[in-house]
């Protein structure tokens, strides 16, 4: 009877102790000088991305209590109180009080309870005075009477931009091991960019100037792994991430989609993880205003998007699957589609068309069999264009200026009327006659529009510019993005 007496006994202790080591979390706030909804909510992979989790309203003395049964995940959460927001580190120990003033948030926080945000102040107080020491640096310098003044100043700046920032988070980083401070810290560290060991000559130069760029991609992920959840509770996950697509990998569409299947395979881990990585990943290549990246968004779709996106309904995947089908023939890199039934006038023909059946006939005129093989240019421009439309008489003219200016440099230009009615064939005879628009390749397709789906011809003007191999090297073009294409491939 005694042992079990003395069993109750502890089971009555630890009842008193349990709400103590609570499984949930419980934060304590007070706001002097307001009154007001609080929102605790936290930052998600962006930051103008939140999610809020809990709120409260706060009592006449500007205190309230955030209360919840489970824990909240680790991350970067915040407090919004109207215009007013305050980030929290939100870690392993998640019963603590925040006391502030409305008029100052920052200098004013104190915590309870919570060491890593008493720290995470003591940072974030002196990284806005560096950021006001910049200020009063950036008024001297626009003020400076002369350049080496300005120059004295810059130095100055860049140094409190780059050094002492980092001096300061990397003590924070090493003070405070196996917390979520640390790792938020180090994740606000700027990739490693310098190899341990640099390959120089004799006279001290780097013989293996590739060995920097080797390590910077190597080490790029070093302080911020993204494929750590609780770093996707964070502002600056997605740009983390695109910055190593876009500054650390060569920007050729195939290095981009290797890489890419790279980081999703590793991603599928976690379903969190992989969503937030596919989802950057192709709506950013999808509003990319980059050419080539209509490559990368094209593959990411159907490699992963369409098999892996259970999110998704089936009309948003049936519409992507039609997308990607529409494109896939006409990408950057590929061999140009064929231009089935494809006829032509020659120079003699438009000029001997104003009086005769040409002129109204649709199936009079020379067959192009395969203008990839009959057209042996260095570089061919196609354009779909029809001569109703004013805009596309615009961009045909300017087009036959850079024709002209690029026939020493090996440019034809294929010009394919669309429109195929007797009419319309009448209409575009008279207008390249006028015109002298006979230096060219024109043509017209009477009997096939099946191009117009293979070139995703859905407005006019479009045009195309095709190497030597009839390659697609550029597409969606004006006439002077034409000559600059060609102007670089010289180069």
């Amino acid at each position: 009877m005694m042992v079990i007496k003395h069993i109750w006994c502890m089971i009555l202790s630890l009842g008193v102790i349990l709400p103590g080591f609570s499984q949930g979390y419980e934060i304590a706030v007070t706001i002097e000088n307001i009154q007001d909804t609080v929102i605790l909510g936290h930052y998600y992979a962006r930051e103008n991305i939140f999610i809020a989790d809990d709120t409260l309203f706060l009592d006449h003395l500007g205190s309230g209590v955030f209360k919840g049964d489970k824990p909240l995940p680790k991350g970067l959460y915040f407090l919004k109180i109207g215009n007013h927001k305050m980030d929290i580190i939100m870690g392993d120990k998640q019963q603590f009080t925040i006391h502030s003033d409305i008029s100052d948030l920052i200098h004013t926080a104190r915590f309870a309870s919570s060491s890593e945000n008493d720290i995470f102040y003591q940072f974030q107080r002196h990284n806005l005075s560096i950021t006001n020491k910049i200020q009063e640096l950036t008024e001297q310098w626009i003020k400076a009477p002369t350049n080496e003044q300005k120059t004295a100043i810059q130095a100055e700046i860049q140094s409190l931009h780059g050094k002492e920032r980092i001096a300061y988070l990397s003590q924070a980083v090493n003070s405070n091991k196996d917390t979520y401070l640390n790792k938020y810290l180090r994740s606000l560290m700027p990739p490693l960019s310098t190899p341990t060991v640099t390959v120089t000559d004799m006279e001290g130069k780097v013989t293996d100037p590739g060995d920097r760029y080797d390590y910077y991609r190597d080490h790029y992920f070093d302080n911020f792994d993204i494929f750590d959840p609780e770093l996707l509770r964070t502002p600056y996950y997605t740009d983390r991430l695109l910055g190593y697509m876009g500054d650390a990998i060569p920007q050729h569409p195939d290095t981009i989609c290797a890489e890419t299947d790279k980081i999703l395979i590793k991603a599928q881990y976690n379903d969190e993880i992989f969503r937030c990585i596919l989802m950057t990943l192709f709506n950013y290549y999808v509003k990319s205003p980059v050419m080539v990246h209509e490559n990368v968004w094209v593959h990411i779709a159907e490699k992963w998007y369409i098999p892996y996106a259970t999110w998704s309904n089936f009309e948003q995947i049936e519409r992507l699957r039609f997308e990607v089908a529409l494109r896939k023939p006409c990408l950057v890199g590929k061999y140009a589609p064929p231009i089935e039934k494809l006829m032509s006038l020659s120079p003699e023909q438009f000029e001997a068309a104003i009086d005769t059946a040409i002129k109204s006939d649709l199936n009079t005129g020379s067959i192009i069999q395969d203008f990839r093989q009959s057209v042996t240019a260095k570089y061919t421009a196609i354009l779909f264009w029809d001569v109703g439309c004013d805009h596309c008489k615009i961009m045909i003219e300017e087009l036959y200026k850079v024709f002209e200016e690029g026939r020493d440099k090996g440019l034809q230009v294929v010009a394919i009327q669309v429109a195929s009615t007797k009419n319309s064939k009448a209409e575009w005879i008279d207008y390249i006659n006028k015109q002298k628009f006979l230096g060219w390749i024109n043509g017209w397709s009477p009997n096939s529009v099946k191009y117009m789906g293979l070139y995703n011809i859905t407005t006019v003007p479009v045009i195309y510019l095709l190497d030597d191999n009839k390659n697609i090297i550029g597409k969606n073009l004006t006439p002077d993005q034409v000559k600059r294409f060609i102007e670089a491939y010289e180069k």
